[in-house]
C-alpha cells in the first residue's frame, strides 16, 4: 500500500512540514492535558472517584469521555495494522499504548503520525 505520490514533494516552500507539524502537535497534545490534570488535581486533589464523577457527570460528557474510547480502540487497532503494514516491530504498539494513557489520544496520535511519516520518507528515498 505504498503511494509514491503522496510524498512526491511540492516546489512551493513550505513554512512548516507536515512531518514537523504532527511532531508540535503532538508537543502540544502532552503538555496541554497534564496542565488541566494538575489545575484539577490542584483544586481537588488527587480523588479518582471525584474525577470520573466529574468526568461522567452527564450525558454530554458521557457523550465525549465514549468517543474518546471509541477513538483510542481505533487508534491502536489502527497502529497496529499500519505497524505490520510498515514492518516494524509491535513493540512500537506498546509504546504508543503508555503514551495514550499517559498522555492522551491527543498525544500519541500525532506522534504516532511523525515517526510514520519519517518511515515512509525513508522508503521513498531507498
Amino acid at each position: 500500500m505504498y503511494n509514491p505520490t503522496y510524498l512526491q514533494s511540492s516546489k512551493s516552500p513550505k513554512i512548516l512540514s507536515v512531518k514537523s507539524l504532527y511532531l508540535l502537535l503532538g508537543i502540544i497534545g502532552f503538555i496541554t492535558p497534564w496542565i488541566l490534570l494538575l489545575q484539577f488535581v490542584i483544586q481537588h486533589g488527587v480523588y479518582t472517584k471525584f474525577f470520573f464523577q466529574q468526568a461522567l457527570a452527564n450525558n454530554v460528557s458521557t457523550t465525549f469521555v465514549t468517543d474518546l474510547l471509541i477513538s483510542i480502540i481505533v487508534f491502536l487497532f489502527f497502529s497496529f495494522v499500519e505497524l505490520k503494514r510498515l514492518g516494524l516491530s509491535r513493540r512500537w504498539l506498546l509504546i504508543y499504548f503508555l503514551l495514550t494513557f499517559a498522555s492522551g489520544l491527543c498525544c500519541s496520535f500525532p506522534v504516532f503520525l511523525y515517526f510514520r511519516e519519517q518511515i515512509l520518507e525513508k522508503k521513498a528515498q531507498s
